[in-house]
Order: structure tokens, then sequence, then C-alpha cells
């Protein structure tokens, strides 16, 4: 339900889902990698980016809001006698662009502020209620080589959808303001909705407690985002390439049973399989998926809320590890499928009440393994043109929590870099594993 207070004009607020709130203080990272390929002119003006950008956030108002209690929930503000100013900053760094391509774009290379976790921000988001819902922070590599993006949104307020199409927003802005375009897009056709009830009509749940925002972030945030340590033992992130070619076989050989079984399904499956593999101290082990339930319900396409739901899969260590690859697959198949109406609402009881997720069992301890895979690869994160041209490169920060993957697309069409978070005295194993190999590539 959408609230216009009438006792200020031009404030209107937004109640926050359950789902939503179990995001808690986490946000959404991307950066993306330009090369200038023409250094003799100037390279994405920075004017211009920020006039675009400032042109989206007014599209998308929700950024320009702050997060508050509003009749015993939390919920999202927006007042536009007084809009809650992003963040946009831009910084200079002595690298050149090509020392990146050389790395892989590995982390280490990167400049230290791309790459920071932002902890003081972080630190103090519950208590300063008008932090930035959104912040950007451009850098310009030396000698006019190349740029670098990062976007970082608040989970709470916009999902991986809402976060690519503000990039499809802001890019063909700037472009529209940089000349005309071969293509001109017509920016009238980026509807959007950001009323956080659509979502609870649609499955006919109604919260039922004052104090919803007492539940507190679970497993069901992709991103994690806190300043206390997850794990005693050290960890580090890494990346495995799966090609289209690799992915069209990896689903001949363990799908093809089933025309149900899809691609994400095995790949899901192999990678639980290799990580569990590499703990060997865990007797059981569980998997978390992040299910986008848009096309499961009626809801809107273009519904901006968070809408992926927590799917957990408890299993032996033995028994995930003994039986045939295809028959994980066909197990998270036949799960992925009771994903409907009755589910979500029962998810979203369970969210308001903080109670354990779906799923969740007495395996939920210390000798279980758990894994989470969260499928980004469908959006068009290559597709993002400012009138200079698509990333080379589009990655996330090193700050992933231990035992989290994010898959995203790779610059070839149909291929996945999964970038994973792993303790380091298991990374040895995992790098033998001959299943994995069989289908995957180390990249970092």
């Amino acid at each position: 339900m959408v609230v216009e207070d009438r006792t200020t004009v031009g404030t209107t607020v937004y109640p926050l889902s359950p789902i939503d709130i179990a995001q808690g203080d986490s946000h959404i990272m991307f950066v993306y990698f330009y090369r200038n390929r023409d250094c003799s002119r100037p390279f994405m003006p920075t004017e211009v980016l920020r006039q675009g950008f400032h042109v989206t956030t007014r599209r998308f108002s929700v950024l320009l809001g702050t997060l508050a209690q509003v009749d015993g929930r939390t919920a999202l503000v927006e007042d536009n006698s007084r809009p809650n100013k992003p963040r946009f900053e831009e910084k200079r760094h002595k690298m050149e662009f090509s020392e990146l391509e050389r790395s892989e774009y590995a982390w280490r290379q990167w400049p230290q502020d791309l790459d920071t976790r932002d902890i003081a921000e972080a630190a103090t988001s519950k208590s300063n209620t008008c932090a930035p819902l959104i912040s950007v922070l451009l850098i310009r590599f030396s000698g006019n080589s190349g740029v670098a993006i990062r976007v970082k949104i608040r989970h709470s307020v916009l999902d991986g959808l809402g976060f690519t199409s503000f990039m499809s927003y802001w890019s063909a802005v700037t472009r529209q303001y940089r000349g005309p375009c071969s293509a001109p897009i017509e920016l009238t056709r980026y509807r959007l909705e950001f009323d956080r009830d659509l979502l609870l009509h649609a499955v006919n749940y109604s919260p039922t407690v004052a104090d919803i925002h007492a539940a507190e972030i679970n497993d069901t945030a992709a991103l994690e985002d806190s300043t206390t340590p997850q794990a005693i033992e050290p960890s580090s992130m890494h990346v495995i390439r799966f090609s289209a070619q690799s992915l069209q076989r990896l689903r001949r050989d363990f799908g093809s049973a089933s025309a149900s079984v899809s691609v994400n399904d095995v790949l899901s499956v192999l990678l639980w399989r290799s990580f569990t593999r590499a703990s060997s101290t865990s007797t059981h082990t569980r998997i978390l998926l992040a299910c986008d339930v848009r096309k499961r319900i009626s809801l809107s396409p273009v519904y901006m809320g968070n809408a992926s739901f927590p799917l957990q899969l408890s299993t032996s260590r033995d028994q995930l590890l003994d039986r045939p690859l295809s028959e994980g697959a066909q197990l998270i198949r036949n799960s992925v499928s009771h994903v409907n109406t009755n589910y979500i609402r029962k998810c979203l009881e369970m969210l308001e009440h903080n109670k354990p997720i779906l799923g969740a069992d007495e395996w939920d301890d210390d000798k279980s393994t758990f894994f989470c895979c969260t499928n980004c690869s469908r959006f068009g994160f290559y597709d993002t043109d400012f009138g200079c041209g698509t990333p080379e490169k589009v990655m996330i920060p090193h700050y992933l929590t231990t035992g989290f993957s994010i898959w995203l697309p790779t610059k070839d069409a149909g291929g996945i870099d999964v970038v994973i978070s792993m303790l380091d005295s298991s990374f040895d194993s995992f790098c033998l594993d001959r299943e994995l190999l069989e289908y995957g590539q180390i990249i970092l």
C-alpha cells in the first residue's frame, strides 16, 4: 500500500515487505570496468554521467527516500521537499587500465577505494536514517585509459532486477545527452512498480505483527554487509568460469533425462557437490537458492521490490556425493516447482516472525556445510553502454561471506562466471575436484 501523507505535500510512504526487511543492512554492489579504445578524446565525461545519474534517481525516486518506522512497520519514505541526496564521487588512480586486464581483473589489483566495503557507513547505517540509499564511485585510470564505476544500492530498497533496471535507464539517459543514438531508446517504456503491497496482495498475505521491523537479517541475504567476521578461519573469493559450450555439455550429461531440469539446476548441484567435497569435516550439507517469483505469481514483471525467495535443501554429505549428479539436479527442480503462492505466503510469515527459513532442520549446526547460490547471470550487465561502448568486465567487490556464490554473465554470451567465497583451507581440494574441472575453469 502506498500511503500519501496529507500533512506534508509530496510525501509518499512505502511500507516494506518481510522479504525486503530480511535483507537487513546488506547492499547490492557491482563494479563496471570500461576501457577507452580512443585515448585521444575525453572518455565518459563526468558531468554527463552525473547529469544522467541525477535524472535517473528522480525516475527511481525511492532511492531519494529514507528508511523510517511508520505505524509500527519499516517503510521507505519519500519526501520531495527534502530528498535524501545520493552520493556521487570521483577519484583518479595512477594505474593504467591495461594492468587490470592483464590480471583478469583480480581483486588484488583493484584500487583500494574501489574495493572498500565502506565499513564506517555500514556500522552506522542503523542509527543514521539519512544514510544514502545509493552511492556511486567513479575511478579514472591513468592516461585516460578507462574508468570503473562502482554502484552500491541498499538491498531492502531494490533487488537485482531493480539494480540492473537502474543501470539500464542511467546509461540510456546518458547516451541521449551525448548526442543522437543509432538506436534511440524510448525512456517512457521503463514503467516501474515500487509498491511493496503488490507482492503481498499477489499471495493474499497481510502482516500480522506491529513490530515487523524486528526481524533481523538471516540466510536470505545474498550479499552480507557486516563489520563482524563470519568465519574464524581465513577465507577468500575465487572465480570459476563456465563457457556456453561447457554449460550445454553439462546439461546434456546430467539433465537430459528430464526436460524440466535446467542448466541452472545442474550447475547448482555441481557446485554444491564440489564445495561439500572440499569441506572434508562436514557430515551434512545444505544449499540455499534464491528463487525469483515474479513469473510464478500474479506479480508485475517490473516490480522493483525484493522478489527472490529462499529455497533451502538439506541432506547428508554421503547422500549428496554418492548418488548421481543427475538425481541432485532433479531434486532441485522438484523443489523449485513447489515455490508457489502457498510457499511464498509461508515464507513471508516465517520472515515476519523471525523464524528459520523453510527447509532448515536438525542439521543446521557446526557440522553442516552451507552453500548459497544467487544467480545474476540473466541480467544484462554487458548491455550497459553510456555512449562509449559496453563494459569490458562487470564484477563484485571482494566481500562475500564464506559459502556464498554469485553467478555473473561472461562478456561472451552464454557463459557464467561463478564468484565464490570459501575457506582457504578448503580451496586446494576444491581446485583438484575432477568433476568440477571437467566443465569449469578456475580463473582467480
